[in-house]
């Protein structure tokens, strides 16, 4: 995985998926997060960040995707577990074909439950999400592409 430590910080290349259907956008948590993100996870070195999509959502829940056009990139600073992180991420539009129902389910991520629930669009403001500007972004109807930064944030304290 691209994650790489650097002094007392960590850089991560992440990939994330978009999927709205009806209104509402598919997240994930772990259970002791504040907060929810998009899907998705960390590029393999050597592997095409559409490919990396498809695979996290392939081990995380089982699920095969359909990947669309790049909508987002972003560079965050955070802390997370203690830890300082400076993350390039990239955001795809996602769909799942075979998506039977928008119930909230568990997967995992080796031994860590992830917790996926179908969060209303339009209440995203009122919600602890991260990377920030995603209650913004995902507002937007139809959404609009674009490069975010966002400085320093606590997720620790979240």
């Amino acid at each position: 995985m691209i994650s790489l430590p650097v002094q007392d910080s960590l850089f991560n290349y992440r990939v994330a998926g978009v999927a709205i259907l009806n209104g509402k956008v598919l997240m994930h948590k772990t259970p002791s997060d504040h907060f929810w993100s998009l899907p998705g996870g960390r590029a393999e070195l050597f592997e095409f960040s559409q490919d990396t999509l498809r695979r996290e959502m392939q081990e995380e829940t089982g699920m095969l995707v359909q990947v669309g056009k790049m909508l987002w990139i972003s560079e965050n600073f955070f802390r997370y577990n203690g830890i300082r992180h400076h993350e390039i991420g990239f955001y795809f539009e996602m769909e799942i074909p075979d998506l039977k129902d928008q119930t909230d389910f568990s997967g995992s991520e080796g031994q860590e439950e992830l917790l996926f629930k179908w969060l209303d669009a339009e209440s995203l403001h009122s919600i602890k999400i991260y990377p920030e500007f995603l209650a913004a972004a995902l507002a937007q109807n139809p959404l609009e592409t674009g490069h975010f930064t966002s400085g320093f944030t606590d997720l620790d304290g979240l």
